[in-house]
């Protein structure tokens, strides 16, 4: 296959500004078919996934699924620590199921910057539940992805560092991947600052004096602010690392396994996501996860390839407002299928 005219799509966004470094690999079931770096990446440079974290999350939850510790119609209640729910979170979260949380139809909000107020998660969360109405159909949540952490924690006793070295490093095989900070020498360099967060906050009439200086590219520490300023670089919704090869394994894997609980997950349609999964453009045929951050994995289980997208679009000097990532994903991903037509 001839993937030229993915090296010419890579290329052109990049001069138009879309992000200063990308690495693009495409794979089938296989192997490797193309594998390219732009601007200051490397091919095996470690990137910030930034919400592709759901993902990794997402994988860490369907294998305990399939070790039977827990099913998508649960209650999402029943597996989390019942102390620490307060009751605004108990009454609202009642009859909510996990799989009402990884496809994002729970009814929670879609953001809130914890790190602002700095106290236990489940308090605040309750105070959120009384305080906020709930969300009408798919709306997209990190706190859902937060959530989903503390469950996974909770039927597994592990930590999300374990987690990733038991499910990711040891049974998938995937080692290039951890959650931060990451050696600066492994990555690219990341956003600057938190400026979009600080005017989000800004907006919210909300205070917070721990924000890391603008204009200083941040290499091995992730950008997203609940993950950093809150959780430690480690959560369910952000926090993750890793080069393309790691997506490309995971990829691999979602392509080739026979999994009933990986299967469901990947095509059951909820106005648009899977459990865990996205189903929309840009990943329809197929399915996938972006990042925040210019970063993605597509597969696409009927052509029998996908790709891995990573760029670190938010490196870049204040007032520069880099364009939607899903414009280079789509042309990417349609040029890929093409191939296939052609060969």
């Amino acid at each position: 296959m001839d993937f030229s005219r993915v090296t010419r799509i890579m290329e052109d966004y990049k001069a138009r500004g879309y992000y200063p470094s990308a690495v693009c690999q495409v794979f089938d079931r296989d192997g490797t078919l193309y594998h390219q770096a732009f601007g200051e990446a490397a091919p095996e440079s470690w990137f910030d996934l930034a919400s592709v974290s759901k993902l990794v999350c997402t994988v860490m939850v369907l294998l305990a699924m399939e070790e039977g510790r827990l099913s998508p119609e649960d209650r999402l209640l029943d597996h989390l620590p019942g102390e620490k729910i307060g009751p605004a979170t108990r009454k609202r979260l009642d009859q909510t199921t996990i799989a009402q949380v990884m496809t994002h139809t729970s009814g929670i909000l879609a953001w809130y910057p914890f790190y602002t107020d700095g106290g236990n998660f489940y308090a605040i969360l309750d105070r959120l539940m009384a305080t906020t109405a709930p969300e009408e159909g798919m709306v997209y949540s990190d706190l859902n992805f937060m959530l989903m952490g503390e469950v996974f924690t909770h039927v597994t006793g592990l930590a999300l560092r374990e987690g990733l070295e038991r499910y990711f490093h040891q049974r998938l095989g995937i080692r290039d991947i951890a959650y931060g900070p990451v050696d600066p020498a492994l990555c690219v360099p990341g956003s600057r600052g938190n400026q979009i967060e600080k005017r989000m906050c800004a907006e919210r009439g909300l205070f917070f004096d721990g924000w890391r200086p603008d204009g200083v590219p941040n290499r091995g520490d992730c950008n997203d602010g609940n993950a950093y300023y809150y959780w430690g670089q480690c959560s369910g919704h952000a926090g993750a690392f890793a080069n393309s090869g790691a997506l490309a394994k995971l990829g691999r894997f979602l392509l080739a396994t026979g999994s009933p609980v990986f299967l469901r997950a990947m095509t059951e349609n909820v106005q648009g996501r899977g459990l865990g999964f996205d189903l929309r453009e840009p990943f329809s045929p197929g399915c996938g996860h972006s990042g925040f951050t210019g970063t993605s994995l597509w597969v696409c289980r009927e052509a029998g390839l996908g790709a891995v997208i990573l760029t670190n679009k938010y490196d870049c000097p204040e007032g520069h407002q880099p364009g939607p990532s899903n414009e280079f994903r789509r042309a990417v991903h349609k040029a890929v299928l093409e191939q296939l037509v052609k060969a």
